[in-house]
C-alpha cells in the first residue's frame, strides 16, 4: 500500500470512528424526565432548593395502544404527576423519570405472561433512571420514594433490589408506597419485601415506609388490595418478593402512624384542601386497608369496581398529611 493510500484509509476509519462514536449504543438510554428541578414547565411544579429529593413514579396512566408506552411525557401523564406530586414540591425537590409503563390497554387486555413481560420492561427503565439519578443529580441528598400503583409495583422492586440493606439505604427518607400492597411478616412491620427498612410509627422517623390502599366500604373477597398475594411474579420477575401464608400487606394511616387509629384526613381534592373525612387501619384475617369515612365518604367513587376501592384517589386522601410528614421528616433526617 503507498503512504498516499495508506493515509487516506486512515483518514477514512477515523471519520468512521467518529460517526459511529455519535451514533448511540443499542440499548443505552437517556433518561426524559417528567419533573426535574428547573425543568420549564414542569407538572411537579419546577422548584429547587428544598433540603431533600423526591423520586416520583407515576401509577398506570399512559392511554398509547400498545402493550408498553414509550418515553414520550404525554398529557396524561403531566395530569397525573400534577395531581399526585406537585403538592410536594414545598418540602422536596421532585425528580420524575418518564419510563416505559405498562399502559392502560396493557392492564386491561393483556394476559398474565404479557402483564409479565410489560412490568419487566418498565421496571429495567426504571432501574437505569434511578441510576441516572444518583450518578449525575443526587449529590449525596436525602431523597422520599413516592409511588401510586404501577409506581408502588416498580419502586417495591427497586427498594428491594438496590436500596434494602445497601449503602444508599442510607440517604432514604421514607418511602410512600401508596396503592400497591407492600407487605410484611404477619404481626410485624419488616421482614416481607424488605429485610430493614421498617414501617414508618413517628412522624419523626426516618429510612420507613407509608403504605395502605383507601376503601369506603369492606372491601370483597376478591380485593385486589390489601390481601398478601398468593401466587409468585404480581410484579414480574425482576425481583422475588414473597407471597402465601406467612406474610401480610402493611397499612399505615398517615394520619395516625404511631397506632393507625382512627384520625382526621387532610386531602386535596381537585387542588382544594378537604377536611372532612377520617381515616383508620384494619387489621386482622381480613383485607389490611385504610378504612375512610366521614360526610360523602360513601358516595367516593370505587373505580372501575368494588374491588379496587378508592385506589384512583388513595393519594389525594390524605395528600396533606403525606406531604408535611415529608417536611417533617426532611428536618429529621440525619
Amino acid at each position: 500500500m503507498s503512504a498516499r493510500l495508506a493515509a487516506a484509509a486512515a483518514l477514512l476509519w477515523t471519520v468512521l470512528l467518529a460517526v459511529v462514536g455519535a451514533v448511540p449504543v443499542a440499548g443505552a438510554q437517556t433518561t426524559t424526565w417528567l419533573c426535574r428541578p428547573g425543568q420549564p414547565n414542569d407538572p411537579c411544579g419546577g422548584r429547587s432548593g428544598a433540603p431533600i429529593d423526591c423520586f416520583y413514579v407515576y401509577p398506570t396512566a399512559s392511554l398509547q395502544p400498545t402493550l408498553n408506552a414509550d418515553r414520550t411525557p404525554s398529557p396524561e401523564l403531566q395530569a397525573v404527576a400534577r395531581a399526585q406530586a406537585e403538592p410536594f414540591g414545598s418540602a422536596c425537590d421532585v425528580w420524575a423519570p418518564v419510563y416505559r409503563q405498562m399502559t392502560l390497554r396493557g392492564l386491561n387486555n393483556a394476559s398474565p405472561a404479557e402483564r409479565t413481560a410489560a412490568l419487566d420492561v418498565a421496571y429495567d427503565d426504571l432501574e437505569l433512571a434511578w441510576d441516572d439519578y444518583l450518578a449525575h443529580h443526587n449529590h449525596g441528598r436525602g431523597v422520599v420514594l413516592i409511588g401510586h400503583s404501577q409506581g408502588t409495583r416498580m419502586l417495591r422492586t427497586l427498594i428491594h433490589n438496590r436500596i434494602d440493606g445497601k449503602p444508599v439505604q442510607s440517604q432514604l427518607v421514607s418511602a410512600l408506597l401508596i396503592g400497591g400492597n407492600v407487605t410484611v411478616a404477619a404481626g410485624s412491620g419488616v421482614g416481607g419485601d424488605f429485610a430493614s427498612v421498617p414501617a414508618c410509627t413517628d412522624r419523626t422517623q426516618t429510612g420507613c415506609v407509608v403504605a395502605y390502599s383507601a376503601f369506603s366500604r369492606t372491601p370483597p373477597p376478591d380485593t385486589r388490595y390489601g390481601l398478601s398475594p398468593q401466587t409468585p411474579g404480581v410484579s414480574g420477575t425482576r425481583a422475588d418478593l414473597p407471597y402465601g401464608p406467612g406474610y401480610e400487606v402493611l397499612c399505615t394511616n398517615p394520619a395516625s402512624l404511631h397506632d393507625n387509629s382512627n384520625a382526621p384526613l387532610h386531602s386535596m381534592v381537585g387542588g382544594r384542601d378537604v377536611d372532612v373525612f377520617h381515616a383508620r387501619c384494619t387489621g386482622g384475617a381480613g383485607a389490611h386497608v385504610l378504612m375512610v369515612d366521614g360526610p360523602g365518604a360513601a358516595l367516593l367513587p370505587a373505580l372501575p369496581n368494588d374491588t379496587w376501592g378508592l385506589h384512583l384517589m388513595d393519594v389525594n386522601l390524605a395528600q396533606r398529611d403525606l406531604v408535611d410528614l415529608v417536611a417533617t421528616q426532611a428536618l429529621a433526617h440525619p
